[in-house]
């Protein structure tokens, strides 16, 4: 019964309201004749991709020189890196003498993966696409119409870039887990994909070890707990439903509201996004205890913040049912849309 205005029986007593209403107008729009929770489909890089790909590498950029950290000679380590699009834009405007790009999956061997695509001619059309229209400076106002689905409210400054190529960058299978196989530390560690990663006490384990003594880890992240937190793909018809049910409730709701899809739904919840579940506090506290300390920590909120706090007054008890689930769990974080994280050695 997927789509229908409904309610769902929390542990029999509870009620809560079940409506597309509460998601579609807040998630990206779907390609035409797709699915909310399908992956893009293949061909070159589209609008929002380059968008996306261009706001991560001007914010990366433009919080650097915010907080004084020269990139010049520097070595960075993209941990989760995909198809490696991030590193090597910043290799060609920035100063880095050198970068690895880290990830288990190759194209499509994730559901978050991009899909199998030629990573050499993506990189130039970014290329040719900063040359047309942010030639000598990455300027938001240049792009900005390619964001309207972005989570950002930290609008990067203008920042003066000068192509530099023919810079060494290596991809390496691994994992967040295994990067002491490199056998190298790094001036900049960098990560966006922490919320898929499960076990964050040796993802900060792993990352300090391959740290210089005087380098800086830079995590990008969405929390779980955030209103989109599950992603398209694990996501409920249910006001942070993720939140407010169990998961023995998320499994009963999956299966009965989201009949053809509950295996995928399913697998995406718990072996997708890091699971047990971890806050932003819970990953403070691991990173000190591995000789890592926040300098900055920025949290952008969701453009859709006030639409979303609206609906948690149709749902009774809310509080009590968040802090029956996760106790200690702040509001802050539920509301947060897009976490910047900086680091540095003890």
């Amino acid at each position: 019964m997927e789509n229908a205005l409904s309610y769902f029986v929390k542990d029999g007593e509870r009620r809560v309201p079940v409506a597309d209403r509460y998601l579609l107008p807040i998630l990206s729009p779907s390609s035409p004749g797709t699915n909310y929770w399908d992956p893009p489909p293949p061909g070159p890089l589209n609008d929002r991709q380059r968008g996306r790909i261009l706001l991560q590498v001007h914010q990366i950029l433009d919080l650097f020189r915010q907080y004084g950290i020269d990139l010049k000679g520097k070595t960075l380590l993209d941990v989760g890196t995909g198809n490696g699009l991030v590193p090597r834009l910043l290799l060609e405007l920035s100063d880095l003498e050198a970068a690895v790009g880290a990830d288990p999956y190759h194209d499509g061997g994730h559901k978050t993966s991009w899909h199998p695509h030629d990573h050499d001619e993506a990189l130039r059309d970014l290329r040719q696409f900063i040359g047309l229209h942010c030639p000598g400076a990455l300027d938001l106002a240049a792009y900005d119409a390619l964001l309207g689905y972005e989570p950002f409210a930290a609008r990067p400054s203008l920042v003066r870039v000068e192509t530099q190529p023919q810079k060494s960058y290596m991809f390496s299978p691994l994992g967040a887990h295994d990067l002491a196989k490199l056998g190298r530390t790094f001036d900049v560690c960098y990560c966006k994909a922490i919320e898929h990663i499960p076990d964050w006490d040796a993802v900060l384990n792993a990352m300090a070890e391959v740290t210089s003594a005087s380098g800086v880890v830079y995590f990008k992240h969405r929390s779980f707990f955030s209103y989109l937190g599950p992603h398209r793909y694990a996501t409920s018809n249910i006001p942070w439903g993720h939140v407010l049910l169990t998961d023995a409730e998320y499994r009963r709701f999956a299966s009965e509201f989201h009949a053809t899809r509950a295996t995928a739904m399913t697998d995406f919840y718990f072996g997708g996004l890091a699971y047990p579940r971890t806050t932003v506090s819970d990953l403070l506290r691991s990173a000190r205890a591995h000789g890592l300390v926040p300098f900055a920590i920025l949290n952008e909120s969701p453009k859709y913040i006030g639409v979303v706090t609206r609906f948690i007054d149709e749902v009774g008890g809310f509080w009590e049912i968040v802090n029956e689930n996760y106790p200690g769990l702040s509001a802050e974080e539920m509301f947060s849309g897009i976490y910047h994280i900086l680091l540095r050695r003890a």
